[in-house]
């Protein structure tokens, strides 16, 4: 179901009662906070002012005073449980976002995250995700109270006076007049400055996994000015939206500042003649004082917003994207000794070119065989495993598990049969123990310790003092390279699964080590070997080999009929004996 009927929206559902019900309860608040002025006036005009109704009632006016105080308490109550509720769903929306962009990411083959962009697709799971997660807390706290607050500002101001409203009215259309511009203008440009980050994130990137590339040959001062011209650029798109939405608060002060003068101008004549009392005036200057409030919030609320609508539309082109990848339903079938187990019937697989990278290959592993792979570089080899594995699906003919095409056959359960060592060293940041059982989270310390003896890893960690519990850094950095291949044979070993895959994964061991490992894992019983390896010598006590040559296979049987047939293997052979 990966990328069908699916948006960064998806997340909100049975959130929606919460998301558009916390808002409404802030009319409350706005009520409360609008109903204040009106007290103010009744204080000053009818309390305080000589010609007053009570002027001198001191317990009208603490009557008054404490009603204030009781629309303030109201406002607070229902402003924290709005605040809570708002912080709740957002944080929950934020975290199933991330959790979404996470599965999808891991969902999709390398080539489809390729062709999206592998750092644009990190970026979604922190500046994006977050952008929507904060778009959606301000909504909850702004969209409804501003609006409310600005409109009640306008009634409230009419009832006080028709030429103060008139004022109020005329500063805050042009306030919004400012804000809908803004609210324009900035969402094209958010845009560019995610597209910025993007590159800049993936020259850092570069530059982090090929630092001793990069060192070795003198290239630092090239990729400084590099990272240099690009941060720069998503510098200067930063700073025109940061101008643009830096604009909308003096703009709005100050309009807000001239309705004010206004009205005190308008206050200037004689109360008879404006209709405007000291305590009409007070009320009024007190409602734009909230208004101006709202109308910054409101400013806040646009520029989170128009963060949040150019990470919607990247997050929902990621999300849309459905993997080539479909899984059938049926169960992965029982697989008796010496029967077919893998098999591949003339398969072929392009990644966009006229060359094939896999051309009309028949490839057979039967229980408890032993297969090896042979072939130089670029000549099928990691294909042919993605396709077992299952990380791609081929452009014509047919893969089989047990006789059942992987068409039918969900991806996960072809998976979990196979483990696989893979040349790149892929070691986490943890303990031995952590890296090893990965594949295994069950593993006793009985499997862990049989794992570390037959990859020979257990001569190493066993001269650490903490053993098993010794940390790791991230990649291995801490280790040599035939320390990591150890342990990641180790950790194949421990997922106990029935098919192994090593993948040149001995190419940093010596020959003795590299011998002494295979033995003992074709001691293992129940276990079938796929040996893919650059090395003859490695692979010819196999059951069966096949020597792959730009795509395709150029020979296929033991080593004593591949030196007589193929001469692709018998000239490897003997360059490498010599």
């Amino acid at each position: 179901m990966n990328g069908r009927g699916r948006n960064s929206f998806s997340c909100l559902k049975g959130k929606y009662l919460r998301i558009f019900g916390a808002p409404l309860m802030k009319i409350i608040e706005c009520a409360s906070e609008i109903s204040v002025p009106f007290i103010v006036r009744s204080i000053i005009d009818d309390g305080l002012s000589q010609d007053g109704s009570h002027y001198g009632d001191v317990r009208y006016i603490l009557m008054l005073c404490s009603l204030v105080l009781v629309f303030a308490l109201i406002g607070f109550v229902f402003t924290i449980l709005t605040q809570y509720v708002a912080s709740k769903v957002s944080c929950d929306y934020g975290h199933d976002l991330r959790r979404e962009v996470y599965s999808q990411f891991v969902s999709l083959s390398s080539s489809e995250i390729d062709q999206f962009g592998r750092s644009k697709a990190l970026n979604l799971l922190s500046s994006d995700s977050f952008a929507l997660q904060n778009g959606l807390f301000m909504f909850m706290r702004i969209f409804v109270r501003s609006p409310v607050i600005v409109l009640g500002s306008v009634v409230a101001s009419f009832v006080l006076n028709l030429y103060a409203c008139i004022a109020v009215v005329l500063a805050l259309l042009l306030c919004a007049l400012v804000v809908t511009v803004i609210l324009l203008v900035t969402p094209a440009k958010y845009a560019g400055v995610q597209s910025s980050l993007d590159r800049l994130a993936g020259l850092t990137d570069d530059g982090v996994a090929g630092a001793r590339v990069i060192r070795s040959f003198n290239k630092q001062e090239d990729e400084v000015a590099l990272f240099e011209a690009e941060s720069a650029a998503y510098q200067n798109r930063s700073d025109q939206v940061a101008k643009i939405n830096a604009a909308l608060n003096p703009l709005t002060f100050a309009l807000i500042n001239l309705a004010i003068v206004a009205v005190f101008y308008l206050g200037s004549f004689q109360f008879e003649l404006s209709g405007l009392s000291a305590g009409s005036i007070v009320a009024i200057m007190g409602l734009l004082t909230q208004s101006l409030a709202s109308l910054i919030s409101i400013s806040r609320l646009v520029t989170s917003l128009s963060k949040a609508s150019a990470s919607k539309r990247r997050l929902d082109a990621f999300l849309s994207l459905e993997s080539k990848i479909q899984d059938g339903d049926k169960p992965l079938p029982e697989v008796e000794d010496g029967k077919p187990l893998l098999e591949a019937n003339k398969a072929c697989l392009s990644y966009g070119g006229e060359s094939l990278a896999v051309d009309h290959v028949d490839f057979l592993l039967n229980r408890g065989e032993s297969i090896g792979i042979l072939g130089g570089t670029g000549s099928g080899k990691s294909t042919l495993l993605s396709l077992l594995l299952r990380f791609v699906d081929p452009n014509d003919g047919a893969l089989y598990y047990g006789g059942v095409p992987y068409s039918s056959l969900r991806a996960d359960d072809i998976r979990s049969q196979i483990a696989i060592v893979l040349q790149k060293a892929q070691l986490f940041k943890g303990s031995v123990k952590d890296n090893v059982a990965l594949g295994n989270p069950n593993c006793d310390e009985a499997t862990l310790q049989s794992a570390l003896r037959d990859s020979l890893a257990e001569e190493f960690v066993s001269r650490y003092p903490d053993g098993v519990n010794h940390p790791i850094e991230e990649g291995g950095a801490n280790l040599s390279g035939g320390q990591k291949q150890r342990l990641l044979i180790a950790r194949a070993l421990c997922s106990l699964r029935p098919i192994l895959i090593l993948d040149d994964s001995t190419s940093a061991l010596d020959y003795k080590s590299d011998l002494l490992v295979r033995t003992n894992i074709k001691k293992r019983k129940n276990v079938s070997l796929i040996l893919v390896s650059q090395r003859a010598t490695s692979i010819k006590d196999c059951d069966r080999i096949y020597v792959l040559d730009k795509g395709a296979v150029v020979g296929v049987g033991k080593h004593e009929e591949l030196l007589e047939n193929c001469p692709i293997y018998a000239e490897t052979y003997a360059a490498q004996i010599h």
